[in-house]
């Protein structure tokens, strides 16, 4: 093994050393087997119980269970057996068949959360087996879920390393550049704006067809590329399932198919050919509608539906709408919206009952519907195009809250404390977040509260300067709102520090949102740039990776 350091930009984390690929090991052994054999071709070899372990479960530690003893239960193998330290590559596995990828982890990316939502300062400690950090970078890609499943097996083959190099260099430069531009033009005209946009968008039409075009080939090459792409494959989700929706494995109500059907649905945008672009990005809102319906199911609470709240485009990011909108804009709003829901439930109704069919068969009827819907999809580009400019003439657009207007040196004192105060809390979570190994083992919470103890005790002096810094704030906003002729007690201070705290926090959390909003309700800039702004956006907020899960 050689090793091999990452060069994908994102991430300073090294990639493993890569290992061979079983799959060419297997296509190995068996060319071998096939010129040393001295039974006739085509015949067959003697029958042979399959060894007991490969009908057990997958190790409990996530581990393969190839090539190592310790994960083999002592007994099951007789000592001599050829398969006892030997890798599913060998003979024996070619003679009994090869067993179910049960052991095989899947990593699916974040959900894009609503324009402007509430972002966690802390977050929960990561459990289960974490995503691989290079995924940071490809957080909105179509091709997420196999890169993170070849980067986990360290799997990645140099030439496709060197395909991803140059498919985020270019993508990053034409982001970088149409970013500069907006931030160029944000004082100009609506006319001038208009020109220097509609111009970039022509200069930049080629390139982001071939960066989109790029994409859908990395998906197919991740998956399949490589001589252990040809012989085995790699990450299929549909292979590591043993049922299919509306088949007699999975016979029930449809009511009570969400969770299978959620899985489908959010497995095609990565794995299922035959669909469109957009119609994967159409797939992926449809997942992320059918878990939320699942959510609310468990907590028994009946679905209450935002009517403020709706998907737009690009697909996935969702905005909230004033209540109040004038009446021609708010026909085309419910147009769009129910165009939207009818592409949807015919992508819905198709995946669910193509789902039981042969792969070839469902590729077709799929390519068939992604023909039939591509003219509507268009058609809806444009309707939420004329939708943007429309909203851009609407004032009371959801936007971060105005703080309240203070002196300079009073905000410059406030962000200060502010800062301050976030780090001690940062450092508190670090450490509630990773308790002491012994103290978790041992399960005594005593043990837990005695760090806490022993933080407070090492950072008085922090906590001390602390209430300084606030005691001494309230005093100056005390002046302030005296000169101003105001009388004010002492909790209005404080209500006022606290809405000062909670502005500048609303405010920074839109700041994380700007591209985002820049890219769902700009006008002026064309569909691919969009999208190409809105991965850049959601890369951004630096969404917390869920971990590797098992297909059921």
């Amino acid at each position: 093994m050689f090793p091999m350091k990452s060069s994908l930009p994102g991430s300073n984390a090294p990639l493993r050393p890569r290992r061979l690929p079983a799959g060419l090991g297997r296509a190995a052994v068996l060319v071998v087997r096939l010129c040393a054999t001295d039974e006739p071709a085509g015949a067959s070899p003697p029958a042979r119980n399959p060894p007991a372990a490969l009908n057990q479960p997958a190790p409990a530690n996530g581990g393969t269970g190839e090539g190592n003893p310790a994960d083999m239960n002592e007994g099951l193998f007789d000592k001599f057996d050829r398969a006892r330290f030997n890798n599913q590559a060998a003979s024996h596995y070619w003679l009994t068949g090869r067993p179910p990828l049960q052991h095989e982890l899947f990593f699916f990316p974040p959900d894009p959360p609503p324009l402007g939502a509430e972002l966690r300062w802390f977050r929960p400690p990561v459990t289960g087996t974490p995503a691989p950090l290079e995924m940071a970078a490809f957080v909105n890609e179509p091709f997420y879920p196999i890169l993170a499943i070849r980067l986990a097996a360290e799997d990645l083959p140099k030439r496709l390393q060197l395909e991803l190099d140059a498919y985020r260099v270019a993508k990053v430069g034409l982001q970088n550049e149409l970013r500069s531009t907006i931030v160029r033009l944000k004082g100009a005209d609506a006319s001038a704006r208009q020109r220097e946009l509609t111009e970039l968008a022509r200069s930049q039409a080629p390139r982001l067809t071939t960066l989109e075009a790029t994409a859908a080939q990395l998906r197919s090459d991740l998956q399949r590329g490589g001589l252990y792409g040809q012989f085995v494959g790699r990450g299929d989700w549909n292979e590591c399932r043993s049922w299919r929706l509306g088949s007699r494995s999975a016979e029930s109500a449809r009511s009570d198919t969400l969770q299978m059907e959620f899985e489908v649905l959010r497995a095609a945008v990565c794995y299922q050919d035959g669909l469109s672009p957009a119609q994967r990005r159409l797939a992926r809102e449809i997942a992320m509608e059918l878990q939320a319906e699942i959510r609310q199911s468990k907590a028994g609470a009946p679905p209450v539906p935002d009517a403020s709240m709706i998907f737009f485009l690009p697909e996935t990011a969702r905005i909230r709408l004033p209540a109040d909108l004038p009446a021609e804009l708010a026909t085309k709003v419910t147009a769009f919206v129910t165009s939207k829901k009818e592409l949807k439930a015919e992508l819905r109704t198709t995946l669910y009952n193509c789902d039981a069919k042969g792969g070839d068969e469902r590729i077709r009827v799929l390519a068939r519907l992604a023909e039939e819907q591509a003219p509507r999809i268009a058609a809806l580009e444009e309707l939420a195009e004329d939708i943007r400019r429309g909203l851009a003439e609407v004032a009371d657009m959801p936007g971060p809250p105005a703080p309240p207007v203070l002196p300079p040196e009073l905000e410059a004192r406030i962000s200060t404390y502010r800062g301050h105060k976030l780090a001690l809390l940062q450092a508190l979570h670090a450490l509630l977040a990773s308790p002491d190994p012994v103290a978790r083992r041992s399960g005594k919470p005593d043990q837990v509260r005695e760090q806490v103890a022993a933080f407070n005790r090492e950072n008085a002096g922090r906590f001390a300067k602390l209430k300084n810094e606030r005691d001494a704030l309230r005093e100056a906003l005390a002046r302030h709102m005296h000169t101003l002729g105001s009388e004010r007690d002492q909790k209005t201070i404080d209500g006022l520090l606290e809405e000062f705290e909670s502005a500048r926090q609303q405010q920074e959390i839109w700041e994380k949102y700007r591209d985002y909003q820049t890219a769902v309700l700009l006008p002026g800039l064309s569909p691919a740039q969009r999208r190409l702004l809105y991965d850049a956006a959601i890369e951004e907020l630096a969404l917390p990776l869920p971990g590797g899960e098992v297909p059921r």
